[in-house]
């Protein structure tokens, strides 16, 4: 992996000053598959039969959530940033059309690992040391542009333990009691693999101040700080999962020789998404951040499908 510019990344004067961490809203709005259980007459004359069939079509769909990412460590006060390995985060999120999921209880929010990946730049930035070129920017304050990639994953049914499933009862009343895969994207969802976004957006500055405290043996002589923060972004949005419909039959099937025997398991999602600074939620402590955000995607009692998941 890249290295990651981590002036994504707000800086920290002093441990104690400010919390660890700064939240980002995301939004997500895609285009997936739709499984369509629906019964149909099939046959002629006297052999007509009713049956449940399963087609596919295609729903728009939205994913929300919050994104926790690290700080930098370097800003005594001034305008810096530093190049720091691995910068990964976490992400909360749920699916805007998950309404089967949550009558029946299975999936609500998801807590997964975040990778993110940054640069900054701007227009009147340009390569100081001229004739002999170190590479410093001529003015940080003018690092006012940004590009950006964040990419996690989902999980599918078979990531949820036990497996995650519906029965074909509750999708068609009377449909037997059949069960159905039930993943972060809904009916048939078997596996989650990733959801990869890109885009370009803006960088601005914060300031802060930690008023100094009074106490009977020590205090606190308060601190401040000013630094670089990625403040918006947006772009396109690409992911990847695997289907597996009722009764081991997927209804997609290969271009070239649709049959039985080339049935095609994988689609993508494609869509648009961005990113936010989240003031409000950033300037909490890390030790809150987590219940605001659940409380903020209305998680049932605080809980959340954690998903194990390396990039």
């Amino acid at each position: 992996m890249k290295k990651i510019l981590a002036a994504i990344l707000v800086c920290a004067f002093g441990v104690s000053a400010m919390a660890a961490s700064v939240v980002y809203s995301y939004k997500s709005s895609f285009t997936r598959i739709d499984p369509i259980y629906k019964v149909r007459t099939i046959g002629t004359g006297s052999s007509k039969v009713k049956t449940v069939t399963e087609s596919y079509s295609t729903k728009k769909d939205t994913i929300d959530g919050y994104i926790i990412l690290p700080v930098c460590e370097e800003c005594n006060g001034t305008l810096e940033s530093s190049i720091v390995d691995d910068f990964y985060g976490t992400g909360y999120f749920t699916r805007k059309g998950d309404k089967l999921g949550r009558k029946a209880n299975i999936f609500g929010t998801v807590k997964t690992t975040v990778y993110a990946e940054a640069g900054i730049f701007g227009k009147n930035a340009y390569v100081t040391g001229h004739p002999n070129i170190q590479g410093d920017p001529s003015d940080l304050k003018e690092l006012k542009s940004a590009w950006m990639w964040v990419y996690f994953g989902l999980p599918g049914a078979e990531k949820v333990d036990p497996n995650s499933v519906v029965k074909s009862g509750d999708i068609i009343k009377g449909a037997g009691d059949e069960d159905v895969f039930y993943g972060f994207l809904g009916l048939d969802n078997v596996e989650g693999y990733s959801v990869s976004n890109a885009g370009f957006g803006s960088v601005k500055v914060v300031s802060h101040t930690e008023a100094a405290k009074l106490g009977f043996c020590e205090g606190d002589p308060g601190s401040s700080y000013s630094c670089q923060i990625i403040n918006s972004i947006a772009g396109s949005t690409i992911g990847w999962f695997e289907y597996e419909g009722l009764c081991n039959n997927t209804p997609m099937w290969d271009l070239c020789d649709p049959s039985a025997v080339n049935k095609v398991t994988e689609a993508p999602i494609v869509g648009t998404w961005s990113l936010k600074y989240n003031n409000a939620l950033s300037d909490l402590g890390d030790s809150a951040k987590e219940e605001a955000i659940l409380n903020k995607l209305k998680a049932k009692d605080g809980e959340f499908i954690e998903y194990s998941w390396a990039y």
